[in-house]
């Protein structure tokens, strides 16, 4: 939803996204080619992020070198989009109308203080925006409604999800009480929820409360088996709930109950039929174990069945909310964009199996979901990125130093410190200041040679010249250059 942003702070927010990328310099004449427009408007908006967007970020620049981020020990790129989210009018404005929807959109207007040209932008761009996720927005009174109401709730959720950070809570209901509430239904049914996923269900749970106070309610054709036992559920802590829906003004009745069954327990909903089911838990199973044997890991049961289940919860949630949950930071591309970088082969793996599954059951988690799926793996399976650092290549490292046994030694203690399990260390044994003699095949073996000297006696593609005492440019230096060989060898997998 960026369109509802103006048009400066879209371009502001593209410019943090090119910088955080690249994560080194980059000019101010390629971020206005990037960007489609001029020199002085980008060196105003950096201008504008180096002043109004600090200690959030630090943006340096150089007349020599261009633009480069600095992202504050204390802070992360995502505090930004918070903040942009929080301070935009457009944004304001849909958060306010979430809880009251009893006032018309001048009114609004004129309690947020927008004027009414930007009033009329706004909402222009808002309903052509919302009709994207299936919601409609009225105006006499000012209030969001959906094609079902499902999407109003998931969306909302997403909604204050992405604009307040953990430890904030945008609700009248007591956070702690609400929290007690829901993880006592969870301790009774056993469920395996991470931190993350209790707070979704706690927004979840007061947006679908809020929405019943203010007359609306799921209407969806779903069939529970354990409908009964669902509802004596969450009549388990009746005194916490009743205190809940007093302060929405609730009463608990089946009306009640019923929606908030619809609401948070869809996913034990029954199947379109036992074919679909089948199909898609078979076809998911099937998924992993490829992923599995491509890269012979082992596999306990309990995380297979975990990552199992996050994608069969993906799947019916996207049957219900055919979007995804995010407003403006995709923070599923953002993390997987990493992961891609650091595991690209892993990466290619996972594309050609989600191509396969997608496929297979009709369901678009290559195309979509993607970035998703490559979260739940990397997260859901604990020892997953260590084990993938184990398949990579390993460097092999040959260190001549012509200061002597001691500082070779020295040298090689201080590499295996930093990079352990990215390479194969070992010191020339041989007379430095009889190098001539040395055989070139010595060197064959050796995909980096460290020296402190310079020499056109080894070859030169695999020369690495430091310090004495390297310095903070030399093992940077080093670095690139194990990285470059500190990959999965494709070859090495079983297809």
């Amino acid at each position: 939803m960026r369109e509802l942003l103006d048009t400066p702070t879209q371009r502001r927010l593209k410019i943090l996204e090119i910088l955080n990328e690249v994560s080194t310099w980059i000019s101010s004449n390629e971020l206005a080619q990037q960007n489609n427009a001029s020199l002085r408007t980008i060196n105003n908006d950096v201008s504008y992020l180096k002043e109004n967007w600090h200690p959030l970020l630090l943006i340096e620049t150089s007349k020599k070198n261009g633009v480069r981020l600095k992202t504050q020990a204390s802070s992360h790129v995502e505090f930004v989009y918070r903040y942009v989210l929080k301070n935009s009018e457009a944004f304001r404005l849909l958060e306010s109308m979430f809880f009251d929807t009893s006032l018309s959109i001048e009114k609004w207007g004129e309690k947020l203080y927008i004027s009414e040209s930007s009033l009329y932008r706004i909402t222009n761009v808002m309903s052509i925006s919302l009709k994207k996720y299936g919601l409609i927005l009225e105006k006499k009174p000012c209030r969001i409604i959906g094609e079902n109401e499902f999407y109003v709730r998931y969306f909302y959720t997403s909604f204050f999800r992405e604009a307040y950070n953990i430890t904030e809570w945008p609700f009248p209901v007591d956070k702690k009480l609400s929290f007690d509430y829901i993880q006592s239904i969870l301790n009774i049914i056993n469920f395996d929820l991470d931190e993350n996923q209790v707070n979704h269900i706690n927004y979840l749970f007061n947006v679908c409360l809020i929405r019943q106070s203010q007359g609306f309610y799921a209407e969806r054709d779903l069939c529970f088996n354990n409908h009964k036992e669902l509802q004596q559920l969450l009549l388990n802590d009746k005194t916490n709930l009743n205190k809940i829906a007093q302060t929405y003004k609730l009463k608990i009745d089946d009306k009640l109950l019923n929606d908030i069954i619809l609401t948070i327990f869809f996913h034990q909903s029954d199947w379109k039929d036992a074919e679909e089911k089948f199909l898609v838990t078979n076809e998911i199973g099937c998924f992993i174990k490829n992923i599995r044997d491509v890269f012979d890991i082992k596999l306990s049961n309990s995380i297979s069945h975990k990552i199992e289940s996050n994608m069969l919860f993906l799947y019916q949630y996207h049957q219900l909310y055919p979007y995804r949950n995010y407003i403006i930071f995709d923070k599923y591309f953002y993390n997987g964009s990493v992961i891609k970088n650091n595991y690209p082969v892993f990466d290619t793996v996972v594309t050609k199996a989600l191509n396969k599954l997608e496929k297979n059951t009709k369901f678009p988690w290559e195309s979509e979901y993607h970035d998703v799926v490559l979260y739940f793996l990397m997260i859901k399976w604990h020892d997953l990125p260590e084990i993938l650092e184990d398949k990579k290549e390993k460097a092999e490292i040959l260190i001549l130093s012509n200061l002597g046994k001691d500082h070779s030694n020295f040298m090689a203690k201080q590499i295996r410190n930093n990079f352990r399990f990215k390479a194969n260390i070992d010191t020339f044994a041989g007379s430095i200041s009889f190098l001539e003699n040395e055989p070139k095949e010595l060197f064959d073996d050796y995909d980096i040679l460290i020296t402190n000297f310079n020499t056109k006696l080894l070859p030169n593609d695999k020369l690495v010249v430091m310090d004495d005492i390297p310095s903070g440019n030399d093992w940077g230096t080093l670095r690139k250059n194990i990285n470059k060989i500190n990959k999965i060898n494709v070859k090495s997998l079983n297809k």
